[in-house]
């Protein structure tokens, strides 16, 4: 999905280092910590299963008893402002230069809140828990997990280009800084088509899930 992505941004060059095909390496190191982080949030409850379940169980039927309660609408703007907090963190930390590991942390942080969900739901309701994982939270997180992987990719670039004292010029300045918000833009756009789908989904097949 990152590479589809740098392909819809293809006139924007490699600005941080001069090369003109950038390899996917940090791609696919951030995408092995997100899958860090689901494998991290599958153990915290399988390793706190009494304490750490109950909470989760009140707070999970909690949010299906407000979700159902509300308009698509609504839905969908709070399926968005999650992505927007995602993204917005990863900017601002994109533009410190010794941001580079807390890009790291930001997607092993959203693997493992992912891996806790799914490995409740798949504890608690077994069959109807991978049911609503497949049908209803996997297709967003899917999106929104491609959209982060190129957002930090593109902050730890933005984050490597200022550690190493390139921005010169003004004019330098600017155009860096351009490219780095186009390319915040088309993560944002990916964000939005995952907020739709998870409100979409949700609309569609939350009717066959009753949690409470």
């Amino acid at each position: 999905m990152f590479t589809v992505i740098q392909k819809r941004t293809g006139r924007i060059k490699g600005y941080y280092n001069g090369e003109k095909h950038p390899s996917h390496r940090e791609e696919i190191l951030l995408f092995m910590f997100f899958l860090a982080g689901l494998l991290l949030g599958a153990i915290a409850v399988r390793k706190n299963s009494s304490l750490l379940s109950v909470r989760l169980l009140s707070l999970f039927e909690n949010y299906s008893i407000v979700k159902s309660g509300q308009s698509a609408a609504i839905n969908f703007c709070n399926a968005l402002f999650k992505q927007l907090i995602l993204l917005l963190s990863t900017f601002c930390i994109g533009l410190c230069a010794v941001g580079m590991p807390f890009l790291f942390l930001i997607t092993l942080g959203y693997g493992t809140s992912v891996g806790i969900v799914s490995a409740f739901l798949y504890k608690t309701y077994m069959l109807k828990g991978i049911g609503y994982c497949a049908l209803i939270l996997y297709p967003g997180v899917i999106l929104t997990a491609a959209a982060l992987v190129f957002a930090c990719s593109a902050g730890m670039q933005m984050s490597r280009f200022l550690m190493n004292g390139l921005l010169i010029r003004e004019s330098e300045k600017q155009e860096t800084f351009r490219q780095y918000c186009l390319r915040f833009l088309a993560a944002e756009a990916v964000c939005i088509c995952a907020a739709l789908a998870e409100t979409a989904l949700y609309a569609v097949f939350s009717g066959y899930f009753q949690f409470s």
